[in-house]
């Protein structure tokens, strides 16, 4: 048994914990927020869709047989497989996602207007053509991160809200963590604390090369069930709750949107929603968030150990998608000391998150 910190209890933090601790050791989950800062931010999006890195996409899909394999079971997850339609757009080359998906085993087929139609009817004014990833999945993000943090608590691991503000240690080698006025024996320290990354390696002398990208989500009010599937859309992506509620962001990179002010963008939002379900107006802002979200330098998965011993970095940026098959390497390398080579390509020590 290994004595892990855990630092940050967003969605990976939280599903490396429930992993580690139910593998037996003894886990302690440290974050002033549970349920992280950049985790209620996504949409939770989970898909296959990176046709331009192959060896990315299928740590992407085998992370989604995980999920699926889970909301089988006997205790679900909160997510909804009811797939993603994608719309001919600059962002996309459905070209490529749909060999992607081919690649991969996942099913995708083009639709014409007619099709579409049969499948979102409400949707009345289709591109000639779309494409429909029909095994897609998605979920209010933070139910989805307190259900790993729930499976967290209920294998064994421990919870304390406080900021961790430095590390003891012994040569080169981290042997604690100050926390609030304590300091917590470990044999590892896991940090998997999203944009605060730089902030906790820091007092170690580290860094690694972000590029964090800000993004704005809206909650509408309750509308009649109109919605099935994921849209993206140039212009918006977004999907319809079982409680009427539309979840909405534009592109993932925030789209030159001013933060400061993102009532105007939040409001275009639901403009844009409303030319693409006509039925949903009158659908008004419920809540809005803007969230910074973590992106290694190199739009990749940072995963490894990092500097001097007993330090080991997670970070990614699509997090939700691939907690499930990260939170089984990471538990396998920390806790079982076996080499997942299928990080190789994905460690923080690589040239590119060099941070000068």
């Amino acid at each position: 048994m290994k004595t892990i910190a855990v630092v940050g209890a967003g969605v990976l933090g939280s599903a490396i914990a429930w992993r580690l601790a139910d593998a037996g050791h003894k886990v302690t989950l440290f974050d002033p927020t549970p349920g992280g800062v950049a985790s209620p931010g996504s949409l939770a999006w989970l898909n296959a869709s990176f046709a331009q890195d192959p060896v990315y996409n299928r740590l992407r899909g085998d992370s989604l047989v995980l999920w699926e394999e889970m909301v089988a079971g006997p205790n679900p997850p909160p997510i909804a497989f009811r797939g993603t339609i994608l719309w001919d757009q600059p962002h996309f080359d459905l070209d490529a996602i749909l060999a992607a998906q081919e690649t991969l085993g996942r099913p995708a087929w083009y639709m014409d207007q007619e099709e579409h139609l049969s499948i979102e009817p409400n949707v009345p004014a289709p591109p000639a053509k779309t494409l429909f990833c029909p095994a897609d999945g998605f979920g209010l993000p933070s139910e989805i991160t307190q259900w790993f943090l729930d499976q967290a608590l209920s294998a064994g691991a421990e919870l304390i809200e406080e900021m961790v503000d430095g590390y003891q240690t012994d040569g080169d080698t981290v042997t604690g963590i100050k926390a609030g006025e304590s300091t917590y024996s470990v044999d590892t320290v896991i940090l998997a604390a999203g944009v605060g990354l730089n902030e906790l390696l820091s007092p170690l002398g580290l860094a690694m090369a972000m590029d964090n990208l800000p993004g704005l989500l809206v909650t509408t009010t309750p509308a009649p069930a109109l919605v099935t599937a994921m849209m993206a859309t140039d212009g918006l992506h977004g999907w319809q709750g079982d409680d009427g509620r539309f979840l909405i962001g534009a592109d993932f990179g925030g789209g030159g949107q001013d933060f400061d002010n993102p009532i105007p963008h939040a409001e275009a939002l639901i403009e844009t929603l409303i030319g693409l379900v006509p039925a949903a107006k009158g659908v008004e802002i419920e809540h809005h968030t803007v969230r910074t979200r973590p992106m290694p330098g190199d739009g990749r998965p940072a995963v490894g150990p990092l500097g001097p011993g007993g330090v080991y970095v997670v970070s990614t940026h699509s997090g939700m998608t691939l907690a499930p098959i990260l939170a089984d390497y990471v538990a396998r390398e920390v806790g079982d000391g076996i080499i997942e080579p299928r990080l190789a390509p994905y460690r923080p020590d690589r040239d590119a998150l060099t941070a000068g």
